[in-house]
């Protein structure tokens, strides 16, 4: 697969006979196709990836970025959403029927689990269980005859907890149950979880797929057709396609997206060791460190690291905030995965019993290394540190 990567970023999907031997694919930025005929009109195949009818339905630049993502996750389908959201609720509302179970680790997207704890209870009556998922035995005991999606999320964000995609998922399959699993961090470059079992694999594309912060977008990638036709039917009533500029934009990202994430992780890894050294942190929480308490499960899963890591300060949360405030490089922002480095206190208003259960005090900071350089990025924690404490 390695070998092949750096051809399907750049060539996959891409016909050029079709858009006049361009090298680069066009934006269509049509909202309709038209027909010669009423009767090819309705005699049209509209699931062939050269019949076009209407945008909500299907577009040839987001075609050409689905076939990319899905020969990357090692899929038979990808669906391409106007945000990595659109992408997640679809997942749910393809995979839940009223009634059912749900169990998700605790650490998940919250605006996913808003999604499940207040839409999906209130208007479908699914109930949710979350857990920390650390352990198999821990997702065996809480799955249920009537569950029937497993989410995962692995690694997590700000504490980065790993979960044993393979053995969770023979477990939710044992009970009838999907599993889904946010993949955004490692990116299919680093993990390929259809392989381990699962069965929808989505990425906020915001993140490294784009990798230039000027996009919102989302995938889902299945290795079933029957789910695919599932997926697409959800996509369309929805009407939650990505735009074909965005889905252009997208496409540019994923040509740079091996190199971009080899140099992320090569910046992170040198930042979580500096940090994991520094009088000052307490603890560091990077999957690329030998220190990691689930790093054998990580290396049998993961074949490298990006960007994002978190690390505790010995300190006040006063202190950790003037520390962000401090910094010159990293700018204070949500998102992650793009050229810049950011910096973010993700519990800060957190009470301290919700936490013990995230796994990190309110004094958490979770960094992303950009591409500013690993030298520039050190001496700008270094100017921090000195400032504050």
């Amino acid at each position: 697969m390695k070998e092949k990567t750096g051809m399907i970023l750049a060539h996959a999907g891409e016909e050029y006979d079709q858009y006049f031997n361009a090298i680069v694919p066009p934006v269509f930025m049509n909202s309709l196709n038209i027909f010669p005929t009423v009767d090819e009109y309705y005699d049209s195949d509209k699931r062939d990836k050269h019949t076009y009818c209407y945008g909500r339905v299907q577009n040839p630049t987001v075609r050409i970025l689905e076939e990319k993502i899905t020969e990357l996750e090692k899929g038979v389908e990808s669906y391409v959403f106007s945000s990595g959201m659109a992408a997640a609720t679809a997942a749910v509302l393809t995979a839940c029927s009223c009634g059912g179970h749900v169990v998700c680790i605790r650490t998940a997207y919250g605006p996913l689990k808003d999604f499940l704890q207040n839409y999906c209870r209130e208007h479908m009556n699914v109930r949710t269980t979350f857990i920390d998922g650390d352990d198999p035995k821990e997702i065996e005991e809480v799955l249920e005859d009537d569950t029937q999606l497993l989410v995962l999320e692995s690694p997590s964000s700000v504490v980065f907890r790993v979960q044993d995609i393979k053995k969770a998922a023979e477990a939710a399959h044992a009970k009838g149950a999907l599993v889904y699993i946010d993949n955004t961090f490692c990116t299919p470059i680093y993990q390929n979880p259809l392989e381990l079992g699962a069965d929808f694999v989505m990425h906020t594309a915001s993140k490294y797929l784009g990798g230039h912060s000027d996009i919102i977008g989302g995938s889902l990638t299945v290795k079933d057709p029957e789910l695919g036709k599932r997926v697409r039917t959800i996509r369309e009533q929805i009407g939650s396609i990505i735009g074909p500029m965005e889905g252009w934009l997208m496409m540019r990202g994923l040509r740079t997206l091996e190199v971009r994430v080899k140099e992320h992780g090569k910046t992170a890894l040198a930042v979580a060791q500096y940090l994991e050294q520094h009088p000052k942190v307490k603890k560091v929480h990077y999957t690329g460190l030998a220190s990691h308490p689930q790093h054998e499960l990580i290396e049998r899963q993961q074949s490298g690291h990006t960007g994002l890591l978190s690390f505790e300060l010995d300190s006040t949360t006063q202190e950790a905030k003037e520390f962000c405030q401090a910094l010159r490089i990293f700018k204070i922002g949500v998102s992650w995965g793009g050229f810049e480095s950011l910096v973010m206190m993700p519990y800060a208003r957190e009470d301290e019993e919700t936490c013990k259960k995230m796994g990190a005090g309110q004094n958490v900071i979770r960094i992303h290394c950009g591409l500013e350089g690993t030298e520039n990025l050190i001496e700008d924690l270094e100017q921090a540190f000195q400032q504050v404490f």
